[in-house]
């Protein structure tokens, strides 16, 4: 059902030959006989079906979420602002927010190519509905698994709950869903070896990166402490290698001016959103 919907959006889209790709937009959500489209309807839609609805108050899912797309991304950041500018405008906006024509395209301009793109079905995910179904179900199916423990090399991390049970993914063109305890912060630990391995990189380049360490995997445990046949670290996601990679981030900065581009960086990664820092783990 789902996905016959999305595909007769897509088709339409596609169908149809304004002036423009905005143009395009506008007409997929003019209200019908009316000279104005909704950006409500763009933004919402009614139950898991996505039905595309006139009423705000009845609206529970957004049209670019069954994409992937959420409100917070940062490439729908400017046009998000200009309809909340419009919603301050509005008295009511029980009947939705309508938009002529050339105030319509104004107000989506900002992220039309991305609108764009989602409306076609041409994310890196097309069925994007279908696929979190599934995700979900694998999610609930691995939920009663209670084997292994949490780590206790590190007090704060033994102490951890548990139970928790969180998962989120976010795809190469920003499609993201999350379930379960997601909303709980957690420590990277040695995720951040990758993280940090690409910041060095795309600062200094990996030929001077792998100047300072190697690129082969070690056969050996990842704390320990050895080099490999040219006197390097084997790589960047052992835990030597990554002292060595970490020692390369803004090594002519101040501890405090590198520890702000650090974080910085990080919160770049994440779309903007909260990154914290925990000195005890």
């Amino acid at each position: 059902m789902m996905t016959r919907k999305v595909e007769s959006l897509s088709n339409a889209h596609e169908k149809l030959q304004p002036t423009s790709p905005a143009d395009l937009i506008f007409d997929l959500f003019k209200v019908p006989n009316k000279e104005y489209a909704s950006i409500t309807k763009l933004l919402k839609a009614r139950n898991n079906n996505f039905q595309i609805m006139y009423d705000q108050h009845k609206i529970a899912y957004q049209v670019l979420r069954s994409f992937g797309l959420r409100e917070k991304d940062p490439r729908l950041q400017e046009m998000m602002d200009r309809i909340r500018q419009i919603e301050d405008l509005r008295e009511d906006d029980n009947k939705g927010i309508h938009l002529r024509r050339h105030a319509f395209k104004e107000c989506i301009s900002p992220s039309m190519q991305l609108i764009s793109q989602a409306l076609r079905n041409q994310m890196i995910i097309p069925s994007w509905t279908e696929f979190c179904g599934r995700i979900k179900e694998i999610f609930d199916e691995c939920r009663d698994i209670n084997s292994g423990a949490v780590a206790t090399y590190i007090p704060q991390l033994a102490r951890q709950n548990p139970s928790l049970w969180g998962m989120s993914i976010c795809t190469i063109d920003g499609q993201r869903v999350s379930f379960g305890d997601y909303k709980y912060n957690f420590c990277f630990q040695s995720v951040s070896k990758a993280f940090n391995y690409s910041i060095v990189a795309s600062d200094l380049g990996t030929e001077t990166v792998h100047s300072y360490v190697g690129y082969e995997p070690s056969g050996r445990l990842f704390n320990e402490i050895c080099l490999d046949s040219n006197g390097k670290p084997h790589n960047p996601m052992i835990n030597s290698g990554a002292i060595i990679v970490t020692s390369l981030i803004k090594k002519g900065m101040s501890m405090a001016d590198r520890f702000d581009f650090v974080l910085h960086e990080y919160r770049k990664l994440a779309g903007g959103e909260h990154i914290g820092f925990d000195n005890a783990t």
